[in-house]
Parts: structure tokens; sequence; C-alpha cells
């Protein structure tokens, strides 16, 4: 697995999950692939899926930091 070269989307994902745990360590690893999971299902008609691994991880950051915030 290479973090600058995924060889596929499913790479990505799991590398977002890691820096996403690095930035908030106290959410559990489990949690934050569900939270990856419901999001990719928004996307699941998307034609062009280059930016889907980067929308994802933007919006469970919104969440999570909202999550903090609130």
């Amino acid at each position: 697995m290479s973090v600058t070269r995924p060889a596929d989307e499913y790479e990505e994902l799991v590398h977002i999950v890691d820096r996403i745990a690095r930035r908030f360590p106290e959410v559990d690893e489990s949690t934050l692939f569900e939270m990856v999971a419901d999001e990719l299902t928004g996307f699941d008609g998307a034609h062009l899926r280059d930016y889907v691994p980067v929308l994802v991880e933007g919006r469970v950051l919104r969440v999570l930091r909202a999550r903090a915030a609130g």
C-alpha cells in the first residue's frame, strides 16, 4: 500500500481513515470506517470517482469538528 499512489479507491479510503485517526485519536477506528462508509454511499452513482475519497474525507472531518465544538 502506497500513501502517495494508492492502487484503488478502497486503498485510498483506508489511508484517509488513518489520517483522520491521527487527528482524532479519541474516535475509535471502527467508528471512522463506519463514518467513511456512510459518506461513501452518497457517491454511489458518481461516474467521476477521482475526487470521491477527498470529498468523503472532508465530510467526515466536518462532522468530527462539529462534534468536538458542540
